[in-house]
């Protein structure tokens, strides 16, 4: 895998995990895993893969540690992610 196709992979997977971060889908609800892939942007199967282990590792993380603001004093509210269709 050359340079230029590694750092555009590494950038999918930040795009998931900010995804995921930010995502308020809750992963007990019936069609999780569906609302998930119609948030994936991504049509090629390496890059669909890559944001989706970076949306996984981002909701785990934000599960372990809250979103804080620029400051870090406060926690910050969560605002929902879309759901697929709006």
């Amino acid at each position: 895998m050359s340079d230029d196709a590694s750092f555009e992979l590494s950038r999918v997977y930040a795009k998931g995990w900010t995804a995921g971060r930010d995502c308020r889908i809750d992963s007990t609800e019936d069609g999780f895993e569906a609302a998930v892939a119609a948030l994936n942007p991504y049509q090629v199967a390496a890059e669909r893969e890559r944001w989706a282990k970076g949306f996984e590792d981002g909701r785990r993380r934000s599960q372990e540690m809250p979103v804080r603001t620029k400051t870090r004093k406060t926690v910050a509210a969560r605002t929902p992610c879309a759901q697929p269709g709006e």
